[in-house]
């Protein structure tokens, strides 16, 4: 252990008894297979002093207990017959509960012995009936009755008594304010972190206010959080190894009736049972019936669920954490920062306006042994039972008449900052009677509305129209109003603009592309065949070719200057290149998630010109199209409503478009109106050449490539391309609109969903004649599924979908059965 330091010595002198060393609590961790809590609260029993002697006695009868009572790997069957010999035996376990409706009465489970069906008095579930949502540790008398086992699957084990892992008192958080007042604020600051596992000094004071978010959710009821980072940053840790009134939900299925009520059984779920519910791997979660998400969307906004007409409050919070695989601005990059949560949350703006608080995890640095404490700390018990209790208790009052929010905050922007303030309050002044200075007020807002701001941002990236534009400011009594941002975003933009600065070329400094000139163009210089290992423009290696087309070849290349890994399309002609320079350049304007991000173009000192766009590394769609592989349904459709969302990305306000244009034709458009016009006409791309080829699946979703010979809708084009299958019938193949890219989606997901069976014989759209009833290939199709395809790949024009939004909208409702 380290020297004791005067907070060490301050802290034994005012805590006495609620303390371990946690140098001690970590030489535990990972030796027996049970978490920190449990080992600290032996501590805290036996070594809660700084006596070296005692402290060395206590450590002897911790190491015995430890030894003596917890069940490695190998070791079942030995505790088993030691049972069976002395007729009973003590472990430290998970104790887990289920009800048995064939025998009407309840079975226990503990995990280490593999032991399941174990008898179990109704009493002693009742007592302690968090056993039978999830289990919680504890010390069990297990006895071994042989005239129980003698039944046909009988099980003579017995549990004859429970004594949960809790040394805590109704009076603790009285003790932890009492002793408070001892404590300047950077002294109590150290302490709580020391007391979660952390030594401060190896912190900056950034990484601390991270760290000090995380306790939030434990203080404040139904406090909802994200946190999504690099790995190795403990994310998880405060809710698996600290206290026991967290519940760690590890990825896979989560169950309504685990989660909210067992509607046979009426037995209160998970948020009724604990403080803090956490999703770990949040990306794989998923509930096991479709009205899972909405259930729990519900419960974020009200603390109420429904159990039939009954209507059920709880107070758990919902803490969601999980990983970037890329830094945090690259994530920006490649679309949002909730894209690595599951596909139901991903951009449901409505479920993220829930969340009160998006923590920056990439600002705590990856955890290595020197960031632990050797110091003292308080036992995890004693300050999760703190935390709990003071969970009744609000803090809010220290803002009155001092704290005022902007007037740009919506009513859920000011409940989760308040929410997020109260919490921060709480743990560093427990006590209602000190005095909160402004300038920790001011902190506390700063760091709340941040984190709401990365929520709203996010919002805006995914639905820009409802919310864009938004500033989030607060004022502590008479201070000028602060707006707050966050740094990862500013840092976005500013890349953002110091590429636009770099990329424009023409006067008005508007983003553009370089261009050919018109000997370029004529002279038609073939591009070279690279080979892998070869440079292109000096800077990028190839390192796989990856395809190549009727113009053009792509390549997967190395971008020596900035060590990344790219696609690169290089042109067979300047002039295949300057055919699709306006798209391209349209294109690069939409910075959707599901379209490939276009970065830059320039030709190389031979005159070969060439396209850098992001690599993207996943699966094409085509081997699903064909039925060789399958996707589930749910996964077919949520292609389908990925590729939809690129397109509304691109493609125009029809509306709004012909309504300027009609205007234009008879000669009574304004100049506001032209510049409309022409800003809508820039930016309005039809792709014309959706199919399963052209379709990428990633891990964060699908993604729309290929934009070769996408067009501006309504201009004339001079060139039949595309793929026939993909297009209607009724297409103007000179003049494209939006339609055909709505037809070439429900035929991609009528394959997808038909193992690969076309709309149409022969795979040849055909006016006058309807698509095929998909039910004759899917008989198990819910008919809602069955109607929008049947819609959607319709001969005529008139009776299909219109734009991607009503096509979208209708693809969600038709999702909802299945």
């Amino acid at each position: 252990m380290s020297a004791v330091d005067d907070l060490d010595s301050l802290a034994a002198r005012v805590f006495e008894g609620y303390l371990v060393r946690k140098d001690l609590a970590q030489q535990f961790r990972g030796q027996y297979p049970v978490p920190t809590y449990v080992g600290e609260f032996l501590l805290g029993r036996y070594c809660a002093t700084t006596d070296p002697d005692e402290i060395a006695e206590g450590l002897a009868i911790v190491e015995r207990s430890m030894k003596e009572r917890t069940v490695r790997a190998g070791e079942e069957e030995l505790f088993k017959s030691r049972a069976r010999e002395k007729g009973r035996v003590k472990i430290i376990d998970l104790l887990r509960a289920r009800l048995d409706a064939r025998s009407d009465s309840y079975k226990a489970e503990l995990p280490s012995l593999q032991l399941s069906d174990i008898h179990i008095a109704d009493e002693l579930v009742n007592e302690h009936d968090r056993m039978l949502t999830g289990g919680f540790y504890a010390e069990v008398s297990l006895e071994y009755i042989a005239a129980l086992g003698r039944d046909p699957g009988g099980q003579p084990f017995r549990v004859e008594s429970v004594r949960p892992i809790q040394m805590s008192t109704r009076d603790a958080v009285d003790t932890l304010i009492d002793g408070r007042k001892h404590f300047t604020l950077d002294q109590w600051r150290g302490l709580l972190l020391r007391s979660v596992g952390f030594e401060p000094a190896r912190f900056s004071t950034r990484e601390q206010d991270v760290l000090l978010a995380r306790m939030v959710p434990f203080v404040v009821p139904n406090y909802n959080a994200v946190e999504l980072g690099p790995r190795g940053t403990g994310k998880s840790h405060l809710y698996q190894q600290i206290s026991p009134y967290a519940h760690l939900v590890s990825g896979g299925k989560a169950t309504i009736a685990n989660m909210f009520v067992n509607n046979a059984t009426g037995r209160r779920g998970l948020v009724a049972q604990y403080d803090v519910i956490c999703f770990d791997e949040v990306s794989g979660v998923s509930f096991d019936t479709k009205e899972g998400v909405n259930i729990l969307k519900g419960y974020m906004e009200s603390g109420e669920f429904s159990r039939g007409k009954e209507s059920i409050r709880a107070e758990g919070g919902i803490v969601m954490v999980g990983n970037f695989d890329v830094d945090v601005l690259e994530e920006l990059r490649r679309g949002h920062l909730f894209g690595p949560m599951p596909k139901e949350m991903r951009n449901d703006t409505a479920f993220h306006d829930r969340i009160h608080a998006y923590l920056p995890g990439w600002d705590v640095p990856k955890l290595d042994p020197s960031y632990f404490t050797k110091h003292f700390g308080f036992v995890s018990d004693f300050l999760a039972e703190c935390w709990s209790q003071l969970r009744r208790t609000s803090r809010l009052e220290a803002t009155q008449g001092r704290l005022e929010w902007g007037s740009q905050l919506s009513g859920r922007d000011r409940k989760a900052a308040n929410n997020t303030v109260n919490g921060l309050l709480k743990l560093l002044w427990p006590d209602p009677t000190m005095q909160v200075p402004d300038d920790a007020l001011d902190w506390a807002a700063e760091l709340a509305l941040e984190m709401r701001r990365r929520v709203k941002e996010q919002q805006a990236f995914i639905g820009a129209a409802e919310f864009g534009k938004v500033d989030l400011s607060y004022r502590v009594g008479d201070t000028p109003e602060t707006v707050v941002y966050c740094d990862e975003s500013v840092k976005h933009r500013l890349r953002l603009e110091s590429g636009a600065a770099q990329e424009s070329n023409d006067a008005s400094g508007r983003e553009a592309l370089p261009e050919p000139d018109a000997n370029e163009v004529s002279a038609r210089v073939a591009a070279r065949d690279y080979q892998v290992g070869d440079r292109i423009g000096g800077r990028f290696e190839v390192e796989e070719v990856l395809g190549s087309g009727g113009f053009s070849k792509v390549y997967r290349v190395l971008d020596t200057v900035e060590g990344e890994q790219r696609a690169l399309k290089l042109f067979e002609t300047a002039a295949g290149y300057d055919a699709v320079r306006r798209e391209i350049g349209a294109l690069r304007k939409a910075q959707h998630p599901n379209i490939v991000k276009v970065i830059w173009a320039d030709s190389t000192d031979q005159g070969e010109w060439y396209l850098v766009m992001e690599y993207v590394n996943g699966e094409l769609l085509a081997d699903y199209a064909t039925g060789k592989k399958q996707l589930r349904d749910r996964e077919a459709i949520d292609v389908a409503l990925d590729v939809l969302n690129a397109l509304i990305a691109i493609h125009p306000d029809s509306a709004r478009l012909d309504e300027l244009d009609l205007k234009k034709r008879e000669d009574e458009l304004s100049a506001a109106e032209y510049e409309e016009l022409m800003s809508l006409s820039e930016k309005a791309l039809v792709h014309r050449d959706i199919k399963p080829q052209n379709i990428m699946l990633t891990r964060s979703g699908a993604k729309l490539l290929d934009f070769n010979i996408a067009s501006r809708v309504g201009d004339p084009v001079y060139t039949v391309s595309g793929t026939p299958p993909y297009q209607p019938p009724d297409a103007d193949l000179t003049r494209w609109d939006v339609t055909t890219d709505l037809f070439a989606v429900g035929v991609t997901l009528y394959e997808l969903l038909c193992d690969g069976q076309h709309p149409y014989p022969g795979a040849r759209p055909m006016g006058g004649v309807e698509p095929t009833d998909p039910r004759q290939f899917r008989a198990d199709l819910p008919p809602s599924v069955a109607d929008f395809l049947l819609k959607a790949c319709g001969s005529d024009r008139r009776q299909r979908f219109q734009t991607a939004a009503e096509m979208k909208a209708a693809l969600e409702t038709a999702r909802s059965w299945l």
